[in-house]
């Protein structure tokens, strides 16, 4: 009479095939890296590096396009620096003065104290806008008595 295995030893079969085969793999990859004298992990990642990349010229084309950016914007910048100023501002606050900061934050060091209605060149704002009290706005690089730092755009009115 037919004695059909029992499951365990069906699992047992598979698992002893599934450990020679990875000790099989391994010990291949381990004579490839020898015979090649290259590091194991480099045989692996250029086995499965095949991920397209942009050729030289997709590349170049790029390189040209984000150029002529920097180009326009540099131009931009120059026709500032030519005029002698930046755009001015008057400091719009209900208090006595306003807090210039070393850094574009609140927590930053305050560098001086700008009295209300005083006259600011404007340099740049930042490209980040931010909430302060409800109210969505961007920090701002200025320029007053010769020292620049960062104020809250939302309390100047260009003029």
């Amino acid at each position: 009479m037919y004695k059909r295995p029992t499951k365990k030893k069906d699992t047992k079969k598979i698992l002893k095939w599934v450990y020679i085969s990875f000790f099989c793999l391994i010990s291949i990859w381990l004579i490839v890296s020898i015979v090649l004298q290259k590091n194991p992990t480099d045989i692996l990642s250029s086995a499965f590096s095949k991920i397209p990349t942009p050729s030289d010229s997709q590349n170049k084309s790029l390189i040209i396009q984000k150029d002529s950016i920097i180009t326009a914007l540099e131009l931009e910048l120059s026709e500032c620096r030519s005029r002698g100023s930046f755009a001015k501002a008057i400091v719009i606050i209900e208090g006595n003065s306003l807090n210039m900061r070393s850094e574009a934050s609140l927590n930053s060091d305050i560098v001086m104290k700008i009295p209300a209605s005083s006259e600011v060149e404007i340099m740049f704002y930042d490209t980040e806008t931010y909430y302060l009290n409800g109210q969505a706005g961007q920090w701002c690089r200025i320029r007053y008595a010769g020292t620049q730092g960062w104020v809250w755009g939302n309390f100047l009115r260009e003029i």
